[in-house]
């Protein structure tokens, strides 16, 4: 395994609540320190675990931390209000709604909203009680930012466009938790057992649905590594898994948790996003799990890969078609990348531009597309034109992960 840098390797251990010597830590340290967990949207339970640890940083980093905290509790309790409103006005129109995510982890796992950093809203919804639950969004002011086809949309995400208003929270509406350009099994049956399944809870001060406990975390597993193949959000993904294994460890049923990712063809994602969460947080994950998920075997580098996005970051190019171009070894294959780059479906047009998909305007968004593309990825097309090593490396590992996840 690949070593992390120190201060990655200090910041996992701090949250894992492991045994870190910060009292030889200078100002300078700390404000790395900081400013990682930040990047990690992880800062809030950072001063948390430091507070309960004791030994206190230097005032002027304590200062600091909590002024992060109060400021990520003022924010949720802005949010947490908003989302009450919202989901008062779905409960008067016999909406059935269920948070995802941040709405629901912070309140009912995290025990303190203030210490899970949020950056919009996720609701689950009915896809036939979608058009009322837009118009009842829009009552409170709620809009998009332009028009969409939400029958085109289904068959290219797994959520509406966002809608906000001035100074208010995003929210995304979905109708499913799967995306559909995802080669996974997941059929409506199974959406509708998880809406079966689903218990009363209440979540800003409503009462709505929450996924069951064996349901949340496989969702988890499957957002960070099916959804996003390990970008975004850095350690907080794995911190989410690690306190719904906390809170809800005596009522999960792993037995159902495997059989559905087996069933989804989801569990080498899902096996992965439990190792890594294991390795992190030194949460337990029963022995039974590993031998009952229908994973492929991952190699080393491909692992060291994943943890270095994760920690580090990367490029805007790697999260790019420019990855499957790289990762496609015969020139037909890459002509055929590149043309699903430029000329991807009229639905998928729709959703990333203001026209319907089965308007003749949607047409003229194509060159739009392609100077978009030329301006964000000019260089690293020219970095692969001349076989530059590093980006090259990057991006067929980058290609491999994506093939071991299940994406075309």
């Amino acid at each position: 395994m690949t070593e992390i840098n120190p201060n990655a390797a200090r910041l996992i251990a701090l949250l894992a609540e492991g045994d870190v010597a910060t009292e030889t830590l200078t100002v300078e340290e700390w404000e790395r320190l900081i400013a990682l967990a930040q990047q990690h949207n992880v800062a809030p339970v950072l001063y948390a675990r430091i507070k309960k640890r004791g030994g206190p940083p230097p005032p002027v980093i304590a200062e600091q931390l909590r002024q992060i905290y109060l400021a990520s509790a003022i924010r949720n309790l802005n949010l947490f209000q908003e989302l009450g409103k919202i989901l008062r006005v779905l409960q008067a129109a016999n909406i059935p709604v269920i948070p995802l995510k941040g709405a629901c982890l912070a309140e009912k796992v995290y025990g303190n909203i203030g210490l899970r950093p949020m950056g919009d809203v996720d609701l689950l919804i009915k896809q036939n009680d979608l058009a009322q639950a837009l118009g009842a969004l829009r009552s409170l002011g709620f809009a998009c930012e332009r028009s969409f086809d939400p029958i085109a949309e289904q068959t290219v995400s797994q959520y509406m466009l966002p809608l906000s208003k001035p100074g208010g929270l995003r929210v995304e509406m979905h109708w499913t938790i799967m995306c559909p350009r995802y080669k996974g099994h997941f059929e409506n049956g199974d959406l509708e057992q998880l809406w079966s399944r689903a218990k009363t809870a209440t979540i800003g001060g409503v009462s709505v649905l929450m996924f069951s406990p064996t349901d949340l975390l496989l969702h988890l597993c499957l957002h960070t590594s099916v959804h996003h193949r390990f970008d975004f959000a850095g350690l907080r993904n794995y911190l989410d898994i690690a306190l719904v294994i906390h809170r809800y460890g005596d009522v999960i049923d792993w037995k159902q948790f495997t059989a559905l990712a087996n069933k989804w063809v989801i569990a080498n994602g899902v096996r992965l996003a439990l190792q890594l969460t294991e390795e992190w947080t030194c949460t337990s994950i029963p022995a039974s799990v590993w031998d009952a998920l229908e994973a492929d075997p991952l190699d080393d580098v491909t692992m060291d890969w994943v943890r270095s996005k994760i920690l580090d970051s990367g490029s805007l190019a790697l999260k790019s078609e420019v990855v499957r171009f790289e990762g496609k070894a015969h020139f037909v294959d890459k002509l055929s990348v590149l043309r699903r780059a430029l000329f991807p479906p009229r639905s998928e047009m729709a959703w990333k531009y203001p026209a319907p998909a089965d308007s003749w305007r949607v047409l003229c968004y194509y060159p739009v597309r392609f100077m978009v593309l030329w301006m964000r990825y000019r260089q690293a097309m020219w970095q692969l034109l001349r076989r530059d090593r590093k980006l090259i490396t990057e991006a067929r590992r980058e290609a491999h992960l994506r093939d071991y996840l299940g994406w075309d």
